[in-house]
């Protein structure tokens, strides 16, 4: 068992690694796409946090998280800057597209991404519906 473990761990690594690495690397003109891609980088940082952290490896989980607070930070004080100016402009808001409740892309935007969110067990296990653990 002990050995399945570690064959998992350095798979689920391995896994959250590679989708960072390529997510970093997204371009294009639409913002709210980009928000959305940078939203789940950052959940993907975290979740290789927790990985680490759970497999005793604190040191090496603080910096996914560390980066992972950073980006969702300026992606939500990003985002909370673009509504200030619409509304300045007095432009309509974008059409609130109504959002399954089960799906692994658009769960989370950059309106709810911010990394004090990712502290509070309410929101990861019923918004997010990671697993307790």
């Amino acid at each position: 068992d002990s050995k399945d473990n570690g064959v998992k761990l350095t798979m689920a690594k391995k896994i959250l690694e590679d989708a960072i690495t390529s997510d970093i690397n997204v371009e294009g003109r639409d913002v709210e796409l980009l928000q959305r891609v940078v939203a789940k980088e950052g959940e993907a940082r975290i979740a290789l946090s927790g990985v680490l952290w759970n497999s005793k490896e604190k040191a090496g989980a603080e910096a996914p998280f560390g980066e992972a607070c950073s980006r969702l930070d300026d992606l939500n004080r990003d985002y909370r800057e673009r509504e200030q100016e619409r509304i300045k402009k007095g432009r309509m808001p974008p059409p609130k597209v109504k959002r399954l409740g089960f799906s692994i892309d658009d769960i989370v935007g950059a309106d709810e991404a911010s990394c004090s969110r990712f502290r509070n067990e309410k929101f990861i296990q019923e918004k997010l519906v990671w697993p307790e653990g």
